[in-house]
């Protein structure tokens, strides 16, 4: 296998400061409510959504669903309820995160499988702050822009930038921040999400034409869900008629370039576009991931077939390296078939005793560090103790408990009133 870690996927990263609408668009794009709101810092990890669109319902639990979702950390467990969705992003967000409204790099991975939804992969980020309310990290601002550049840095990275229609789009930190990493604008998509509460002039419509923000891949305008619709949970597909309805009567000649419907198409076109770009450096790279992998299983003796094998046979040579270590012994062993045989992967001094290479380390072994620890860190936690020291009556105390015959040690009866007496100090209260 290749590690996704050490390559960078394409997808599209949402991008935008708290309460622009972030989580509307998403959910617009997606037709399901199923993202936790609220006050402050909702989003507090990474959301890796993957929309998954599928030919046919799926019959769960005896009754036949045309949406169904699953969680990474959940297996095989399916989820119908949007609402159960949400609670269980709210559970691993404050198992991972804790109570307070701190952040973490670690994502939350869901699919969404709909046959109503097309297939993408969106990356939700917790929203760009500038000031820490309550019981915040006084640095929560500088977290969140190091974790949302982490992810629109990677030039396989479309970046989703979201700004609300209501503010002067010179003070969006989404597009600043856009441009900060992507300065031509190269894979940078604009959303203006709230143009129901723009003002209908000539600034408003150069703003949606697309002639006040220097983005390659274009600026879309949308409407957000307002609170009476979200306390009523109007459908989606009510809003996006809505949607529809005031852009053709607002914004008649962009009216065919504005809305969630068209930022969807648009999103499934780039992503293709930008993956074919992408697809003969991956193909490199994951060629590259394979031969580096076969060379560390080639160290391991030979190249197993088999997963179990292989992930017994490490184990095996870990547990052997570990034990040579606490035992203060280095060997590598050389391939007899290898005529220019070496060993991989370290920097220590070597000298060759027959088909072995033993090592003189850099480092100190693992069971001299145990060593250390027993003979000198240990001794010293133990003369931390606060004993008793006031023995002076020892010696009365061995003459009374003595037989006809002298001791030579400390008779048993007083060493175990001796000992007990000091292990009174260690009873929990």
């Amino acid at each position: 296998g290749v590690s996704t870690k050490e390559i960078a996927l394409p997808q599209i990263v949402v991008v935008g400061s708290q309460s622009t609408g972030k989580s509307s668009v998403l959910e617009n794009i997606a037709k399901q409510n199923f993202l936790p709101r609220g006050m402050g810092i909702v989003t507090r990890r990474p959301l890796v959504l993957q929309m998954i669109q599928v030919p046919s319902k799926k019959v769960i639990s005896g009754k036949a669903c045309d949406t169904w979702a699953q969680f990474l950390h959940k297996g095989d467990t399916l989820y119908t309820s949007m609402s159960a969705i949400q609670q269980e992003i709210i559970d691993d967000t404050n198992r991972v995160c804790g109570m307070n409204k701190g952040i973490k790099d670690d994502p939350i991975h869901l699919k969404l499988y709909s046959t109503k939804i097309p297939s993408l992969t969106l990356v939700d980020l917790p929203g760009l702050t500038k000031i820490p309310v309550g019981d915040q990290p006084r640095d929560i601002d500088q977290k969140i822009e190091r974790q949302v550049r982490s992810f629109i840095v990677k030039e396989n990275s479309i970046i989703l930038a979201v700004s609300a229609g209501n503010v002067d789009i010179a003070n969006s930190d989404s597009l600043k921040l856009a441009k900060e990493v992507d300065p031509t604008g190269s894979r940078t998509i604009a959303v203006i999400t709230k143009c129901d509460l723009m003002e209908n002039n000539e600034e408003s419509n150069a703003l949606l034409n697309g002639t006040s923000v220097d983005v390659k891949l274009g600026l879309i305008g949308v409407i957000n869900r307002n609170n009476k619709q979200l306390s009523e949970k109007t459908p989606i597909d009510k809003i996006l008629a809505i949607e529809e309805d005031y852009f053709l009567s607002n914004y008649p000649g962009i009216a065919d370039r504005m809305g969630t419907e068209y930022l969807t198409s648009q999103l499934c076109d780039i992503l293709i576009s930008h993956l074919k770009k992408c697809l003969p450096i991956l193909a490199e790279k994951i060629a590259a991931q394979q031969v580096h992998h076969r060379e560390i299983l080639k160290d391991v003796g030979h190249e197993p077939t088999d997963p179990n094998q292989a992930m017994i046979m490490l184990l095996s040579g870990f547990t052997e390296s570990l034990s040579k270590s606490i035992e203060g012994k280095y060997t590598y062993t050389v391939m007899r078939t290898d005529p220019k045989a070496r060993s991989r992967g370290t920097r220590n001094s070597l000298t060759k005793t027959g088909n072995e290479v033993e090592l003189i380390p850099e480092t100190t072994s693992a069971g001299a560090e145990l060593f250390t620890v027993f003979q000198e860190e240990c001794t010293r936690r133990l003369s931390m103790i606060p004993a008793d020291r006031n023995l002076s009556n020892l010696k009365k105390v061995i003459r009374k408990t003595s037989g006809v015959q002298p001791a030579l040690f400390i008779p048993d009866g007083v060493f175990n009133t001796l000992i007990l007496k000091q292990l009174d100090m260690f009873d929990q209260p």
